[in-house]
């Protein structure tokens, strides 16, 4: 690579610490709505629980069974309902509060600022493209400082597909003003951000803090720190 780029980030677990936020979140509504007195003995079996239904949900939601509005509550439903608490109220409390307080967390994977700060002082064209529901999408990345050096934040719900759907990347292309053969997807998801590129003719870089990006991926690198992609760009 001899040129600048135009880079889209995946947001969460890949700049924004998804996993790490959550369960701060999580942690505050375990404590803010007593759950405790409620027969659920400690947040980690609310929290293993709730982990499982919520994975389950985001798969049919990604399959189009699940909207996005049932998502947000039935995932808390079925959470209450294994530990044996049946409150439609509850639920619907900490849908709402889940998602009111989530993006407004600040942590980001290491380097998540340093990184976006060179890439763009080298030039690149530095956008967001996630999957994310767009009202909270968009506040995470203003929060948490990611914005200052962003130009566009692309959401599955404003663009109208999800990856890794083709049509979601060209969206995202559209809205941007760029061809296919000058954009870069950079993600964690392999099957979403990195396969999905490829089929909508993207270049792709894997980001796999845990390494396991598949032999046969059309990534052209995978990276397990963000750092290193200031190696791998110029």
């Amino acid at each position: 690579m001899t040129t600048t780029q135009v880079l889209f980030f995946d947001l969460d677990r890949t700049l924004w610490d998804f996993d790490r936020n959550s369960l701060e979140t999580l942690k505050g509504l375990y404590r803010d709505f007593d759950l405790s007195s409620l027969g659920v003995e400690g947040f980690d079996a609310f929290n293993g629980v709730y982990q499982e239904e919520n994975r389950k949900c985001w798969v049919d939601y990604q399959r189009g069974s699940m909207t996005k509005a049932v998502l947000r509550g039935e995932r808390f439903r079925r959470t209450l309902d294994l530990l044996g608490i049946e409150d439609p109220k509850l639920v619907a409390d900490l849908g709402g509060e889940y998602v009111a307080r989530g993006p407004h967390q600040k942590f980001l994977l290491d380097g998540a600022l340093e990184v976006l700060s060179a890439l763009k002082e080298r030039g690149h064209a530095l956008h967001i493209l996630t999957n994310g529901f767009k009202e909270v999408q968009h506040i995470k990345v203003k929060n948490s400082g990611i914005g200052e050096y962003i130009e566009a934040v692309w959401t599955s719900d404003e663009i109208g597909h999800l990856k890794p759907a083709r049509a979601c990347f060209d969206g995202a292309l559209l809205g941007a003003g760029v061809r296919a053969d000058e954009a870069w997807m950079i993600g964690d998801d392999h099957d979403a951000d990195v396969v999905g590129a490829h089929e909508a003719g993207w270049k792709s870089i894997h980001f796999a803090p845990n390494g396991g990006t598949p032999e046969s991926s059309p990534a052209e690198a995978s990276v397990q720190h963000l750092r290193e992609l200031l190696a791998l760009l110029p």
